[in-house]
């Protein structure tokens, strides 16, 4: 990425000719799962080496402090560089961010390439590491569990009132199309749980997403049966006026063919016959004032 004036990281295609910052996988994957942000920010220039920085990354909520240098074999390979993370922000948002970032890496991030130069330069053991990230994770599993168990909950709540709802009589609503979508909305549940198994976050989401509309269409009360096209439809279809077709038909014979005596004029006529028409018979009836009668003012004299 690159340097702006400002010290914010840009993409590569950023017109001016600013100095280049190489992200590692760990702080591209940062950026990615931190979702909408301001533009990072560098507290601190890389050296020569391109990996010994500090960089900012914050939205309204969270912040976080990225600290990359290395910690064994003078810098001279990919794997001698750590990043220390200070994130700050609600317990909420840091654990999900926790979950998506070891989602997205595919791999352990608390396991380092060279353990005893780890502990050394960290000042934690790798369980202690492993622990500190685990915690995190379990917290934001925990959540979103719970989450889907409220739609589990909302779901056997909305089955239970069919019987009310089919004793009301609610207009465009009938229970076997309500215990499909319901049905629907118990298997999105299911298949948001598997994601969450796989520690998918997005298809977690998307899942509770869809489980939420179709509890939406089975519900009643929430008066969203019909979609806004089928009202139109409807509103449409009620102010339609009743029109006769043969009286249409009728007027549509009438002007269909022009009578016979009335003089067809070509193109080729119509250009001869405007040929003589100069710019004078254009002023013709319009009043020219002579110039005697235009005052005449000295614009040269000054006050």
């Amino acid at each position: 990425m690159k340097i702006d004036s400002d010290n914010r990281l840009r993409h590569m295609n950023w017109p001016e000719n600013t100095p280049t910052l190489f992200l590692g996988d760990v702080a591209d994957s940062i950026l990615r799962c931190f979702g909408a942000h301001e533009p990072p920010k560098l507290v601190q220039h890389p050296g020569f080496d391109q990996q010994k920085w500090i960089m900012v990354v914050k939205d309204s909520t969270m912040r976080i402090e990225i600290r990359s240098r290395s910690y064994w074999g003078f810098g001279l390979f990919d794997s001698c560089f750590l990043n220390e993370l200070i994130i700050e922000g609600p317990l909420d948002r840091r654990s999900r961010f926790v979950f998506d970032l070891q989602a997205s890496l595919g791999r352990n991030p608390w396991e380092p390439a060279f353990g005893i130069m780890w502990k050394r330069a960290t000042k934690a053991s790798g369980r202690e590491h492993q622990e500190a990230w685990e915690e995190l994770v379990k917290y934001a599993r925990e959540q979103m569990n719970e989450e889907a168990h409220k739609y589990v909950q909302r779901l056997e709540g909305l089955e239970a009132k069919f019987d009310e709802f089919a004793e009301a009589d609610f207009k465009n609503w009938n229970v076997d199309e309500a215990e499909s979508h319901v049905e629907e909305a118990r298997r999105q549940i299911e298949i948001s749980r598997n994601a969450l198994h796989d520690n998918n976050a997005a298809g977690f989401e998307r899942a509770l997403a869809r489980a939420e509309s179709a509890l939406i269409e089975a519900d009643p009360t929430t008066e969203v049966t019909r979609t806004p096209f089928q009202e139109a439809d409807e509103l449409l279809l009620e102010t339609t006026i009743d029109i006769d077709e043969e009286i249409i038909e009728e007027q549509i014979l009438i002007h269909e063919e022009l009578p016979d005596e009335i003089e067809r004029i070509t193109p080729v006529e119509v250009a001869t016959s405007t040929s003589d028409v100069t710019a004078d018979d254009l002023l013709t009836g319009i009043e020219i004032e002579s110039n005697e009668d235009i005052p005449f003012v000295d614009l040269t004299e000054s006050e």
